[in-house]
């Protein structure tokens, strides 16, 4: 390695401070570049997250670029030419001049870069602690003497500390603290994919393609930007339950893909209501009428009346609406599409 440029250690403390300051994303990146000046003259720069589902980039803050150029590198194809050039794995920064093969294979330096008067220009890649790919930080310069081989090697140091602060699992992990007890949690994408959550390990109701998925993707579908339904569970024979599973819709600022935090707690207070209760329970927060629940569960109109007074005791609830709006509100819901386990 290199030697440290001048003022290495007050950049780096800057960076840090500037990176984890609560205010938005894009103001952070703005001044992360004029930090980043202090390194390096450049007269453009970008810092995009990655959208692994549409395997393209979103820009959270960037400056000097032609339209053409900003929209391409955006896109899938600035997204191949990362994997071409190796910056999907975790390894120093990158120069032009440092690329592994020749410039005229490059769209992005023939068609955008070169033309619109840049000389030389750096890629950081962006990769948080276990090696997930969080984006890429991009400057770009018309002069071809930066960066220098010590601004190279420095921006590898800082890459670490930049990936931390500009994470979007860092406001998502901060979320999944508001439900207390959670004992096991994932990030759901809008491709129905899970990703994993920092600190909260996986769990089996949560895997990909899962009902308890398919109930949170419901919800979430009908606007909700939080809601709790019960699950059944049962990890061993003999041995049922329920799990009450938490989703919050992911904030406005992280990128689109990104859509909710499904966490699993365990069930609570039931009330008392039985597995049965439950189920009619939740076929009346659904809008059924006794004719449909007798009907669909093959029991007498009077026996389903017969729990819905008892469920209407146990909520202390003076009408099925009522009752259904205090058990939605308890996390009391269990879904019809998932009762099917209960048999």
């Amino acid at each position: 390695m290199t030697g440290l440029p001048a003022g290495a250690a007050e950049i780096a403390a800057e960076t840090d401070r500037v990176v984890s300051s609560p205010t938005d994303i894009e103001e952070r990146v703005a001044e992360l570049f004029t930090v980043l000046r202090r390194l390096m003259p450049f007269q453009a720069g970008t810092l995009h997250l990655l959208d692994p589902e549409h395997r393209g980039f979103t820009a959270v803050g960037g400056f000097g670029y032609p339209e053409a150029a900003a929209a391409y590198q955006r896109g899938a194809e600035h997204y191949r030419e990362m994997e071409l050039l190796g910056m999907d794995r975790d390894r120093p920064p990158m120069r032009v001049r440092d690329a592994p093969v020749p410039l005229a294979e490059l769209v992005s330096w023939t068609t955008h870069f070169a033309p619109a008067g840049f000389r030389e220009g750096i890629g950081v890649g962006l990769f948080a602690v276990g090696g997930r790919h969080v984006g890429i930080l991009s400057l770009h310069t018309d002069s071809a003497e930066h960066p220098t081989d010590e601004v190279r090697d420095f921006l590898g140091l800082l890459a670490p500390v930049i990936a931390e602060g500009v994470d979007p699992m860092r406001s998502i992990v901060t979320l999944s603290r508001i439900v207390a007890g959670a004992t096991a949690g994932v990030v759901l994408t809008r491709a129905g994919n899970t990703l994993e959550l920092a600190g909260l390990p996986d769990h089996p109701v949560l895997r990909t393609g899962s009902p308890v998925l398919g109930a949170a993707a419901e919800s979430l579908a009908e606007g909700e930007p939080h809601s709790a339904f019960l699950c059944p569970y049962s990890p061993g024979a003999g041995n049922r339950g329920f799990l009450r599973v938490s989703v919050l819709a992911c904030p406005d600022h992280v990128p689109a893909y990104l859509r909710a935090v499904v966490l699993v707690s365990p069930s609570g207070d039931l009330h008392g209501l039985t597995r049965r209760e439950l189920e009619i329970l939740g076929m009346l927060i659904e809008g059924w009428s006794n004719q449909r629940i007798a009907d669909t569960l093959v029991i007498a109109q009077r026996t389903v009346a017969a729990h819905i007074e008892h469920i209407l005791a146990k909520l202390a609830a003076p009408s099925r609406t009522l009752a259904a709006v205090r058990a939605v509100r308890l996390g009391l819901y269990l879904p019809r599409s998932l009762t099917r386990s209960i048999r």
